[in-house]
């Protein structure tokens, strides 16, 4: 199963290593010592989801960097730019299908009353197809009706702290209307959230959920 697959490596960052690759989403403040990575997917480019250092440290002269256009415009290498809808097969990574959906805020805002992640701004998610299972990581965002493109998927890592994201009476609906095989709670532990609000989660979402533990 793809969720076997799957490591949580705190907050909003993930390594799936499937299809022969090991592809990261959001990786930050990763532990030393981490595979290299195949494919590195950016949902935007808050400091807390776009690293850098984190990406530098994972990355060859062979792996990719996706990631809407703001960040990939801040990135060097092997580089490409994806935009809400777009599906993107990568050379030399066989198996995996990467497309974005819109990842964006209808209701949290900051004190001057503008979202804190706008859809203007480009933000997505990943629905990533592995030789036809499929991962749908939700990015920063609250429930949107772009979430109906990936009902049905496998797994669905869904953020659960509210503030900038879903809440977990929110990310229950999420599932609700996504009806994954299994849910996973993000945005939660040291940076933001509580292991709280991932078990209100769990304990309100209508499918399996799972708890992972933070790598290293």
């Amino acid at each position: 199963m793809l969720i076997d697959s799957v490591t949580w490596l705190g907050h909003a960052g993930f390594m799936v290593a499937a299809a022969g690759a090991t592809v990261y989403i959001d990786p930050y403040r990763v532990p030393s010592g981490s595979p290299r990575a195949d494919v590195v997917l950016v949902t935007h480019g808050h400091y807390d989801h776009f690293s850098p250092r984190d990406v530098e440290a994972l990355s060859d002269r062979d792996t990719w960097l996706i990631g809407p256009p703001a960040v990939v415009e801040r990135a060097r290498g092997r580089v490409a730019a994806i935009a809400p809808g777009e599906t993107l097969e990568l050379e030399g990574v066989h198996g995996l299908d990467v497309t974005a959906v819109a990842a964006y805020n209808t209701s949290k805002r900051d004190s001057d009353g503008n979202p804190f992640h706008p859809r203007a701004a480009g933000g997505v998610g990943f629905d990533l197809n592995v030789r036809g299972e499929r991962l749908y990581h939700a990015g920063d965002t609250d429930v949107i009706p772009e979430m109906d493109a990936v009902v049905g998927v496998d797994v669905a890592l869904l953020p659960v702290c509210g503030g900038y994201v879903m809440t977990a009476a929110e990310a229950v609906e999420a599932a609700r209307r996504i009806q994954p095989r299994v849910a996973v709670p993000s945005h939660w532990g040291a940076h933001l959230g509580s292991r709280a609000d991932a078990e209100r989660f769990a304990a309100g979402a209508p499918v399996e959920v799972r708890l992972l533990e933070r790598a290293g």
